[in-house]
């Protein structure tokens, strides 16, 4: 299968038109086994039983995570949506964690349900 991505409509952001950048109001999800990017959402129903127009469920699992780095932005980071995030944290697969290639950007501080919570190695 080719490298894919499956378009969603972003409910959390809303488009900042005052913004240097021009945010469309849609995120772009990695689809199919071979695709080189990773990111720790999931999509119910899976995108291979997805057409255009229909209702997902976008949401990150319960997933153990490895954090390659974080950064803080004051003032908030201008990506062209509002609210603007407050920080990024930068993860990865505990697979991939020497990889920092191999990872996601999560923001911060805006509107996003991003809950995280440090855990304890076993």
């Amino acid at each position: 299968m080719s490298s894919r991505y499956v378009r969603v409509e972003w409910p959390w952001r809303a488009i900042d038109d005052s913004a240097n950048f021009r945010w469309d109001g849609t995120f772009a999800l990695p689809h199919g086994a071979s695709h080189p990017e990773w990111v720790p959402y999931r999509l119910e129903p899976a995108a291979s039983e997805l057409r255009a127009g229909d209702f997902c469920t976008v949401s990150i699992p319960p997933t153990r995570l490895y954090v390659g780095h974080y950064e803080e932005y004051d003032p908030p980071r201008n990506l062209g949506w509002s609210p603007a995030p407050t920080a990024g944290i930068y993860v990865l697969p505990p697979e991939n964690a020497d990889d920092e290639e191999a990872g996601c950007m999560l923001y911060l501080g805006s509107a996003d349900p991003i809950r995280l919570e440090p855990v304890e190695e076993d």
